[in-house]
């Protein structure tokens, strides 16, 4: 019994996904960076998509930085979406420098109680 041979498939790399209007929504809403009056300072999806880029890429060696700027906006512009605290926190410390990209947290088990929770809290400080 032999295993079936599988072909490589090459992705085009002129095929941008397009936005739904919902999708455009959220993006305005809640990762698209914009300054203390609220003004945009990402004027596209595509601009968000090059911040973030940019930002993931500014810790590689200066050979290859561009390379890898290149290649996260290539895979941003494909559907590799990370997760939200990256997109709205990436290369924006300028407008928003007490933010972090950390996605999640991690906590002790909290008592199902009032005096549990709270002590939980204070130790979050």
């Amino acid at each position: 019994m032999s295993a079936p041979k599988l072909k490589s498939v090459k992705a085009s790399n002129d095929q941008i996904i397009p936005m739904q209007e919902a999708s455009l929504d959220i993006w305005d809403k809640k990762y698209r960076l914009k300054d203390k009056e609220s003004n945009p300072v990402d004027s596209d999806v595509n601009a968000t998509y090059e911040r973030v880029a940019k930002a993931l890429s500014d810790v590689e060696g200066e050979d290859v930085r561009e390379m890898w700027k290149e290649k996260f906006l290539w895979a941003l512009q494909h559907g590799a979406i990370p997760a939200g605290r990256i997109i709205s926190n990436a290369g924006a410390q300028e407008y928003k420098p007490a933010t972090s990209t950390i996605n999640c947290t991690v906590s002790g088990i909290v008592p199902d109680s009032m005096v549990g929770i709270l002590e939980k809290n204070l130790e979050a400080d």
